[in-house]
């Protein structure tokens, strides 16, 4: 059976949101603006589809990929401009070279303060030619170390938005003090959540699948000083039992693109 969609993302992200009891942040771990529609690096449209479907869908942030800069510097700098979340990063630089792009956010959930760091793995050199801009690449876990220091005092639960393999997200969570949750995305794997120790305590690490065939939804209880008390996660499959949402068909279409 067929799975993932734009389409059916959308339509199972509304029934999701309609049905959870508390805030939802929806994230992605990256390497998602253009997988959707083949085309030249240098089509001025390419990733607009992605970019326009995900900021309907209201996304919160996504983590900066490799893949997200597979494009000319011009259309990189196109798009992450168009979109209307923060791509993050915490371990590439420098400040202000790519638009959008910061190291972390900071929301207020449920009267919770909740900080979402990014982090990138390795760009090959080929990739940064091609792309024509200077970039920096720092170890992960320095870069998020730091960025743990810095939100620290005005977050009660940090969530690192990884697009690390699994291993190395096992091993920032146990090596990095102050996470609370790390989300994974690169090495084409669902993880349901799991515990791993951290140097502070218990951290949850989990993944949601690749190419967008499922969703992932982590539900997170806190107590009223912000610490995590339980946990549930489960994975939605976008198979046809989810409609096609009709908004997302109409943006589909603008880019001669089928659900």
């Amino acid at each position: 059976m067929p799975q993932g969609g734009l389409a059916r993302r959308a339509s199972a992200i509304k029934q999701l949101r309609a049905q959870a009891q508390g805030s939802v942040l929806l994230l992605d771990s990256g390497n998602s603006l253009y997988a959707l529609r083949a085309s030249a690096t240098t089509d001025p449209s390419r990733g607009a589809l992605p970019v326009e479907a995900m900021n309907a869908m209201q996304y919160d942030a996504m983590a900066l990929g490799e893949m997200d800069l597979a494009a000319s510097s011009e259309v990189v700098r196109a798009r992450f401009g168009e979109a209307s979340f923060p791509i993050l990063s915490a371990n590439v630089g420098p400040a202000g070279a790519l638009p959008n792009v910061q190291p972390y956010v900071l929301r207020s959930l449920d009267g919770h303060r909740v900080a979402v760091i990014g982090v990138t793995g390795d760009i090959p050199a080929a990739r940064l030619q091609t792309l024509g801009i200077s970039l920096t690449v720092e170890s992960a876990q320095e870069a998020v170390r730091r960025a743990v220091e810095e939100v620290r005092s005005q977050a009660e639960v940090i969530i690192l938005l990884s697009n690390l393999p699994r291993t190395e997200n096992a091993k920032l969570a146990q090596e990095v003090a102050g996470l609370d949750v790390v989300i994974g995305a690169y090495g084409g794997e669902t993880v349901k959540p799991q515990t791993v120790e951290g140097p502070e305590g218990t951290v949850i690490l989990c993944a949601a699948g690749p190419q967008g065939k499922s969703l992932g939804m982590l539900t997170v209880h806190l107590d009223a000083q912000g610490r995590v008390v339980t946990f549930t996660g489960q994975s939605y499959s976008l198979t046809p039992q989810y409609a096609d949402d009709p908004e997302m068909v109409q943006i589909m279409g603008k880019y001669k693109v089928k659900p």
